[in-house]
C-alpha cells in the first residue's frame, strides 16, 4: 500500500509517551505507534456509528414482543 508524509504538532507529553512506547520495545517506530493508534480511533468510530444505527432501528421497538421471548414460548407451547 502507497504510504504517504504528514507532519503533525504534538504536546510534549504525548510525544514522550509514544517514544516511551518505542523505546520500551512495543512498537519499532513513532510511525508505528501513530498508525496503531489511528486504526483503533477508526474502528472505535466506525463501532460508534454502528451502535447508533443500531439503537435508532431499536426505537419505537419496545412495545413489541422480544424474539428470543417469542420463540421460547413457541417451544414451550410445543412440549405441552
Amino acid at each position: 500500500m502507497a504510504k504517504a508524509q504528514v507532519n503533525v504538532k504534538l504536546e510534549e507529553k504525548l510525544l514522550r509517551e509514544v517514544e516511551g512506547l518505542v523505546e520500551s520495545g512495543l512498537y519499532a517506530s513513532k510511525t508505528e505507534v501513530f498508525a496503531e493508534a489511528l486504526k483503533l480511533l477508526l474502528k472505535a468510530k466506525k463501532g460508534k456509528t454502528i451502535l447508533q444505527r443500531i439503537e435508532k432501528i431499536r426505537e419505537g421497538t419496545e412495545a413489541y414482543p422480544s424474539a428470543s421471548r417469542a420463540l421460547v414460548e413457541a417451544h414451550e407451547e410445543e412440549d405441552t
